[in-house]
């Protein structure tokens, strides 16, 4: 998986939080290979940064913009032709919650 297969609307989901929870990915507009979005969860929006590498996710989430609120770690489904992710989604303080990310059809 690299950038390309990484942009478009997902839905995720995560271990005894409120959902579902969209994201919308599109390329980085200042750092070439990398993506950036919004989240929109059921308490609010949220911003996101982020990239693959060797099939592994690493997003860095800010609600307010300027500092990080939440890290996605993840990887990429075998046999889900990049249309899958699983990981653990860590807050601020390293509480660790598993998400499954989902590619939405466009």
């Amino acid at each position: 998986m690299d950038q390309p297969e990484l942009l478009g609307r997902w839905t995720a989901t995560m271990d005894g939080q409120p959902g579902p929870i969209q994201l919308q990915l599109a390329p980085h507009p200042e750092w070439n290979g990398t993506v950036k979005g919004s989240i929109a969860r059921p308490a609010g929006r949220s911003v996101v940064v982020g990239d693959v590498n060797q099939g592994r996710l690493t997003m860095e989430e800010s609600a307010d913009g300027k500092k990080v609120s939440g890290t996605w770690l993840g990887d990429v489904v075998e046999g889900s032709c990049a249309r899958e992710i699983r990981g653990d989604w860590l807050d601020d303080k390293d509480n660790s919650v598993p998400f499954v990310m989902r590619k939405q059809q466009q």
